[in-house]
């Protein structure tokens, strides 16, 4: 693909949100090739936003730069560029705010998504990075306020955060509980369909606050704390970072695992369901690594080790004792 071997009529059903998956992932391909191919798409991404314009023609794309009118749009650039630095294949990425809002000063909202298979980077507005596991994302203001740093996530990321201590980060979970972070190195996992919050903190100065209580628990480097069902709080002194992050290299790891957390994370690590035909399958335990493994190799490992066997139906998987 060449860096201008592109539809305009492409880059306008993306920016809209009517891109199927295989035209955005198209796109995402595109805006990888060049900067040239990033600028063109953020300087059509910004005159969507200023303009309101809920339908562009190639035509009327073409009458406008004629006009100059791409010129001042390149000219607010400062004030409403994108601040995702690095797209990679598999995050997509929503404008929640339409122009009507920009219009009226409201803050511009962003969803970083990550679909499940895959894992996702993202630069945050202060500089800090975010690499984001499957069947995640990350909500995001434009540009965060002079108080504090202010993000919301659902799943898993592991956070390398700009250190600063007068302007924290606030990062909301779905669990009830806030990270306080002023500048560290952590992983958070944090799924809405899981009963646990984990956070292992690698370096740095974290606190975990209840938003209900109002309390906070503060970590210090190489401890961990997991939340069960909201209410029970565990805090664990060195545990494994490798294990705890091997994700974010590529690893699908279990060590010793408990059967209920080896489905969950292979639901979203291959985009599959299971179904448990015989509960005493949630008594067993698990230990393997993978790292580009298909699920069915997985699967007649975890068959070859235990007394379990599997059928697959399209993306359903049953589970059954033998």
């Amino acid at each position: 693909m060449s860096d201008n071997s592109i539809d305009r009529d492409l880059l306008v059903k993306f920016i809209s949100g009517k891109a199927t998956v295989q035209e955005r992932v198209t796109v995402l391909d595109w805006i990888e090739l060049s900067e040239s191919n990033s600028r063109v798409f953020s300087e059509m991404k910004n005159l969507w936003v200023l303009e309101g314009i809920k339908n562009i023609e190639k035509e009327d794309y073409a009458h406008n730069i004629k006009r100059g009118f791409l010129r001042k749009v390149i000219g607010y650039a400062a004030a409403i560029a994108l601040l995702v630095t690095s797209i990679t294949a598999g995050v997509y990425l929503y404008n929640e705010k339409n122009a009507i809002a920009v219009a009226q000063q409201q803050p511009v909202t962003f969803k970083y998504v990550v679909n499940t298979g895959v894992k996702g980077v993202v630069d945050l507005p202060d500089g800090s990075k975010v690499w984001l596991n499957s069947s995640s994302y990350i909500i995001c203001p434009q540009k965060f306020s002079d108080e504090a740093r202010e993000i919301e996530i659902e799943g898993e990321g592991y956070f390398e955060v700009v250190s600063n201590k007068n302007w924290p980060m606030l990062i909301k979970t779905s669990k009830k509980h806030t990270v306080k972070v002023t500048g560290t190195t952590f992983n958070l996992s944090s799924y809405s369909n899981d009963n646990k919050l984990i956070v292992t903190l690698i370096s740095g100065e974290i606190s975990l606050i209840n938003d209900n209580k109002k309390s906070e628990i503060k970590l210090s480097p190489k401890q961990e704390i997991v939340i069960v069902d909201e209410k029970e709080t565990q805090l664990l002194k060195n545990p494994n970072i490798n294990n705890k992050t091997a994700w974010k290299e590529g690893l699908l790891l279990f060590d010793n695992t408990a059967m209920v957390d080896v489905v969950k994370r292979m639901e979203r690590w291959y985009g599959v369901n299971f179904k448990i035909k015989d509960s005493l399958i949630y008594d067993y335990r698990f230990t393997a690594k993978f790292r580009s493994e298909s699920i069915t190799q997985v699967l007649e490992i975890l068959r070859l080790s235990s007394n379990i066997k599997y059928k697959i139906d399209s993306t359903t998987i049953t589970l059954a004792k033998r």
